[in-house]
C-alpha cells in the first residue's frame, strides 16, 4: 500500500490530540502541589503526545527520505558519468 504512510501522518494528530487530552486530565487529577501540577500539566501532555505521534509518523518520513537519497544517487551517478567523459580541454 503506497498511500499507508500518508494515511498514518493524517491519523497522527487526532491520535496526538486525544493522547494531549488524556494525559492533561490524568496529570491534572494527582494529588500534587499546585505549582508542580501546573507545570506538569503544561509540558508532560506535550511530550505524550509527541510520543504516541512517534509511530505514525515515522513510516512517512522513512519513505521521504528512501525517495530523497534515490534522487541523491542518481544525481551522483549523472555527476560522475558526466566526469568521465573526456572534453577537448582534458585532451591536450
Amino acid at each position: 500500500m503506497r498511500s499507508l504512510p500518508t494515511i498514518l501522518l493524517i491519523l497522527s494528530f487526532p491520535a496526538g490530540a486525544i493522547a494531549y487530552i488524556v494525559a492533561g486530565r490524568i496529570i491534572a487529577g494527582l494529588p500534587l502541589d499546585e505549582g508542580l501540577r501546573d507545570f506538569l500539566v503544561l509540558l508532560a501532555p506535550l511530550f505524550v503526545a509527541g510520543l504516541v505521534m512517534l509511530p505514525f509518523l515515522i513510516p512517512f518520513f522513512d519513505r521521504k527520505a528512501k525517495a530523497d537519497l534515490a534522487e541523491h544517487r542518481r544525481t551522483m551517478e549523472s555527476t560522475d558519468a558526466h566526469a568521465d567523459v573526456p572534453t577537448d580541454a582534458d585532451e591536450g
